[in-house]
């Protein structure tokens, strides 16, 4: 599957940037940057593929219908939506009655609301076909649940829910949408003794994006179902 219309929210870093490049090169891109200095930076630092960028914030409403009339400039309708935006503060070691109230919700407000108000306000470029990725992780895995990174934890174990509310929802526009795990990988938030490379990651990514089989309501890595 090629030349597909493809928006990525936090495309300027991590693996955001990697999907942005190799997604770049057979298709029509747009991604968000919070503001126009990491934009224009990564369109130099990506200056092999020809995408674009808006300049989008999860949290701010105003800032989302905005990007979206930028959106519609650069594309007609949306195939394929990552959202991918997303924070970690770091608290890995600190119990959860010591995790402060103010990092819960500012993680949940950017991790879960953020995509949750992606979609709303995107919903009607996505047509019948339309395929949603929602950027989770293993750590809100409730099957393997550990402790530590509160925060964090519950964000993408509500994501992981959101995403399975919306698999029933938008099922009947005929619009797929699936969480994966992008496993461990050598960003900013997962460290550099990370087991996959960026480049890694992102191949096995998009073989997942652009497949002709593509499951509903499903928690994945690499392409293989996990349970929630």
């Amino acid at each position: 599957m090629k030349n597909k219309n493809i928006f990525i929210t936090g495309g300027n870093r991590g693996i955001g940037k990697g999907l942005v490049k190799l997604l770049g090169k057979d298709n029509n891109v747009v991604f968000s940057v919070r503001d126009k200095e990491k934009g224009e930076k990564t369109l130099r630092e990506l200056r092999d593929v020809m995408v674009k960028y808006v300049l989008l914030d999860v949290n701010e409403i105003e800032s989302i219908s905005k990007a979206k009339q930028e959106i519609k400039m650069n594309m007609d309708y949306i195939d394929i939506l990552f959202n991918n935006a997303g924070i970690l503060i770091p608290e890995y070691e600190v119990p959860a009655f010591e995790t402060s109230e103010d990092s819960i919700l500012k993680t949940f407000e950017t991790n879960t609301l953020g995509p949750l108000r992606i979609i709303k306000f995107l919903l009607e470029l996505i047509p019948k076909g339309g395929r949603i990725i929602n950027v989770s992780s293993g750590m809100g895995q409730l099957d393997d649940m550990e402790g530590g990174s509160l925060a964090y934890r519950l964000s993408k174990t509500s994501l992981n829910a959101l995403t399975k509310i919306l698999s029933i929802e938008l099922d009947k526009r005929g619009i797929k949408i699936n969480a994966i795990c992008p496993g461990w990988v050598q960003t900013d938030m997962g460290g550099s003794n990370a087991t996959l490379t960026v480049e890694e990651s992102v191949e096995k990514i998009a073989d997942f994006a652009l497949n002709k089989e593509f499951p509903n309501g499903k928690f994945l890595r690499h392409g293989e179902i996990l349970p929630w």
